[in-house]
């Protein structure tokens, strides 16, 4: 492993800022990676991309300081592994309301004993079987493993979830959590914010790392602040839609 991978600048405290990749363009990640970019998250759940897409994603980052990680589909641990057999070190998986689907997911990425991850030959995670020290554990363990809590019975089991072996950080999804509980996108609620201080406090408080995209009133320094050590401040549609709309309004005379 990188001495500076993800997992390892999180855990020495560095706080991670990066932004949602939705789209799956090498050129796009590439760019974002000359642009110096803590981290991003690839996201395979609600963008377009592929396995494919990864790979060419994650070799356009090659040689900057930019990191990525992958949210998987929702439910499709086999496509975790498939991530990770292409070369992916961090990954997130959607949707994780219990600590048994937080164990399921752990063990989805790890090889027996601990898991059940299947150990396939020559893959392009080892350097395509050149890296005969890929399958060591201190290489496995040095994944970063994230399980996002975006339910009222996420934040509600929220303790038995972060005392899951494995999970590493947890990311908190406000959108989805408004959903849960009929207020979608009502991001001001009052409801909404007590449960995800709630969330907030107890991952804290468990130790794990804690993630969110950026909340709404908030600024990146405050979210640091309150003890976040990684935050999603956008997404790369979001760029694109600002400048366009800039150019639109140009005066033309």
């Amino acid at each position: 492993m990188t001495g500076d991978s993800l997992k390892q600048r999180l855990l020495r405290g560095d706080k991670q800022l990066g932004l949602v990749v939705l789209l799956p363009s090498p050129d796009l990640a590439e760019i974002l990676g000359h642009a110096g970019l803590d981290m991003v998250m690839i996201d395979h759940e609600h963008g377009g991309g592929g396995l494919a897409d990864f790979v060419a994603q994650d070799r356009a980052l090659t040689g900057s300081r930019t990191r990525s990680m992958v949210r998987v589909p929702h439910g499709e641990l086999a496509y975790a592994q498939r991530l990770l057999d292409n070369g992916a070190q961090a990954i997130v998986y959607p949707g994780v309301d219990s600590a048994d689907q937080a164990d399921a997911f752990v063990r989805a990425c790890r090889y027996p004993p601990k898991g059940h991850r299947g150990a396939g030959a020559g893959l392009r995670a080892a350097r395509y079987g050149i890296d005969g020290g890929y399958y060591d554990p201190s290489v496995e363990s040095g994944r970063l493993l994230v399980a996002q809590i975006e339910s009222a019975t996420a934040v509600e089991n929220v303790d038995a979830i972060c005392a899951v072996e494995g999970v590493d950080m947890l990311l908190l999804g406000p959108r989805d959590l408004s959903a849960s509980i009929g207020k979608l996108n009502r991001f001001d609620d009052t409801e909404l914010q007590s449960l995800i201080e709630h969330a907030a406090a107890r991952i804290r408080a468990s130790g794990k790392l804690l993630a969110s995209t950026l909340l709404p009133g908030l600024t990146v320094a405050q979210m640091f602040a309150q003890g976040y050590d990684l935050i999603l401040a956008g997404k790369d549609t979001d760029f694109l839609v600002a400048g366009a709309q800039r150019l639109v309004e140009t005066p033309r005379a």
